[in-house]
């Protein structure tokens, strides 16, 4: 039997709180969209986005979750293999994997702005998981 990390409410909302910081800062209107490793929603918000958004925030950090990929990579791919376009899958920049430890965690996926922006969002959320995998583990008593 193996063991895996896993996102908990905290790390989650730590994410968001990073990511809405870093869209607020520039006065983004975004949809922010965080689910596990599955692909399945943990969190949702819409800051002033346009509705479109929300589905394609969703979309973003599902592909990234399932395929373990910023989902701008695979957007790259398509272009090369048209075939690909008939994954159940959003290829499209925004989305990014969560690891904590090298493994995925989960995905983040913004939408609202231009591609490079919503992938600056969801950077600064991602970062979240980056501090908390390179800190040193707490001491045992």
């Amino acid at each position: 039997m193996r063991s895996r990390p896993s996102l908990t409410a905290l790390d989650v909302r730590s994410i968001a709180a990073a990511a809405r910081a870093a869209a607020e800062l520039q006065s983004w209107p975004v949809t922010i969209a965080i689910c596990d490793d599955g692909g399945y929603l943990l969190h949702l918000e819409r800051l002033d986005a346009r509705t479109s958004t929300v589905a394609v925030a969703m979309g973003k950090a599902r592909t990234s979750a399932l395929m373990q990929m910023p989902s701008g990579d695979l957007e790259q791919a398509v272009r090369g293999n048209p075939a690909l376009l008939a994954l159940d899958a959003m290829p499209l920049r925004g989305a990014l994997p969560l690891r904590f430890a090298g493994v995925v965690v989960g995905a983040i996926g913004v939408s609202g702005v231009k591609p490079e922006q919503d992938e600056q969002v969801a950077l600064a959320g991602a970062a979240v998981l980056d501090a908390l995998s390179m800190a040193p583990a707490p001491a045992a008593n």
